[in-house]
């Protein structure tokens, strides 16, 4: 795995991206209500196995957001009181 610097944009962009997957599934379900499917096979192993890891992933990237974000506080502080 690499390492990618993301900024408020990348964020931004990548929280879009699975909002609208999400929205696609969301209208997936509507669908199949509204036509009365109430048996799509899925293989869904794989996407669920995905998911887990990627709510891994975001729990592990908020952590370390909280970290730099305590650590830039912590610097501004410092700065602000050497002057």
């Amino acid at each position: 795995m690499t390492l990618q610097p993301y900024g408020p944009e990348q964020l931004d962009q990548f929280a879009l991206r699975l909002l609208d997957l999400a929205a696609v599934v969301r209208e997936m379900a509507h669908e199949s209500r509204e036509h009365e499917v109430t048996d799509l096979a899925l293989h869904d192993k794989k996407a669920l196995e995905w998911c887990g890891r990627l709510d891994d992933w975001v729990h592990r990237a908020k952590a370390d957001l909280e970290v730099r974000i305590r650590q830039a506080r912590a610097r501004r502080r410092a700065m602000s009181a050497g002057e």
